[in-house]
């Protein structure tokens, strides 16, 4: 494992072979609070989620992983609601193993939760907004 910098001040440990990113406990959390990589292009487009569902059918036949720092076995899991992302995470030291991609995606999910919860809050706000005025 290389350890390297992601973003601004993450420091995140990378396998030079297949480019799978390590992350100790809340480094994930850390990533998902800041916004430094530009996806504007990639969130104008629909989500393609034929191909996520078989990305996800493909990560469940691959079997559990052994966790890169304390060697126990990593429970794979879905992140979030509905992201199609299957991410392992170790029960024991809380660490994140990112597949090669992962964290890109999980960036963009996280940008696209971002401007629904948005929506939902300028939608509910303008609707009652509406409501008041007609009062």
């Amino acid at each position: 494992m290389i350890n390297r910098i992601y973003e601004t001040d993450i420091e995140i440990d990378e396998c030079p072979e297949c480019k799978g990113i390590w992350l100790d406990s809340g480094e994930l959390e850390k990533i998902q609070e800041t916004i430094e990589n530009d996806y504007s292009d990639e969130l104008k487009k629909i989500p393609d989620y034929i191909d996520g569902a078989f990305n996800m059918a493909r990560a469940k036949q691959e079997g559990m992983r052994e966790c890169p720092k304390c060697s126990q076995p990593m429970n794979m899991k879905e992140y979030g609601f509905c992201s199609q992302i299957v991410i392992d995470v170790c029960p024991s030291c809380q660490g994140v193993w990112l597949d090669k991609k992962e964290i890109q995606n999980l960036e963009i999910f996280f940008e696209r939760c971002k401007e629904k919860k948005e929506e939902v809050r300028k939608g509910f706000f303008g609707s009652l907004l509406d409501y008041f005025k007609k009062a």
